[in-house]
């Protein structure tokens, strides 16, 4: 084959591999991840868990794998937790997932929030992170944040 062809070729072969790329991102949608709810799982001695509740919905036409999920928890102004869990959660086609992350957290992290709560009765958080999916077009990682109030009565 001579060099003029040889490089016709490779020339159509880029073209063809890069639109067949750009149509398939196109023709995919991200998730949408929102935190769902917060609860309290329980408190001890030197601090607490709670488990992170995030409604998860997946818009495409077929399934997902979910293989990383961090977060930061926010309590008021201070950040009072941040970790990542990596287990494997499957979304289904055009489906709604609810997936549980769970959160540890210190007292000596939330004192100040812990004060607010007593003098207030509600405590203010804010859950962000990020979700990392694998898609037929490679990972891709998704921003979620949620805020609310928890009560001391409820």
């Amino acid at each position: 084959m001579s060099g003029r062809r040889w490089l016709t070729v490779a020339l159509a072969v880029v073209t063809v591999t890069a639109g067949c790329k750009t149509l398939a991102r196109q023709a995919f949608s991200n998730p949408v991840v929102e935190v769902k709810d917060v609860k309290v799982t329980g408190v001890g001695p030197q601090g607490g868990s709670l488990d992170v509740i995030l409604d998860v919905y997946n818009p495409n036409e077929y399934r997902l794998d979910a293989t990383r999920i961090t977060y930061q928890v926010w309590v008021d102004t201070s950040q009072v937790a941040t970790g990542a869990i990596d287990r494997l959660v499957t979304l289904s086609e055009r489906g709604r997932s609810d997936i549980v992350v769970p959160v540890e957290f210190t007292f000596a992290a939330v004192r100040h929030a812990l004060l607010q709560m007593s003098l207030r009765g509600t405590l203010d958080y804010r859950v962000t992170g990020q979700f990392t999916v694998v898609t037929p077009f490679g990972n891709i990682t998704r921003p979620y944040s949620g805020t609310g109030r928890l009560d001391a009565l409820r």
